[in-house]
């Protein structure tokens, strides 16, 4: 079990709930879905190399950490889902992660 929020920059937040997700937020919430499905956890633990999107989605790591305490608690081959997505405020991914059933 973990919470946080993979996508979070709270400096570049636009404080209207509807607004447009901004490119790099967008561009970082799917690359970790897409290395989450594919189970490349070494890329997901060593976020600072995956370029400029990534840096600001995650300007500091508090609330990316608890994904990767969750992935070194999923047991092999467990399915991945999603049962919520969306980016809120512009630059807040609001996806969740399940691992399991």
């Amino acid at each position: 079990v973990g919470s946080g929020n993979i996508v979070h920059n709270l400096g570049r937040i636009a404080f209207d709930p509807h607004a447009k997700p901004f490119d790099w937020a967008l561009e970082f919430d799917e690359l970790s879905k897409n290395l989450l499905e594919k189970g490349d956890d070494a890329s997901l633990v060593a976020y600072e190399k995956l370029g400029p999107a990534a840096k600001l989605a995650i300007p500091t790591p508090d609330h990316y950490f608890p994904l990767l305490y969750a992935l070194g608690a999923r047991g092999k081959g467990e399915h991945v889902s999603f049962p919520v997505t969306g980016i809120a405020h512009g630059s807040v991914s609001m996806r969740a992660v399940m691992f399991g059933k």
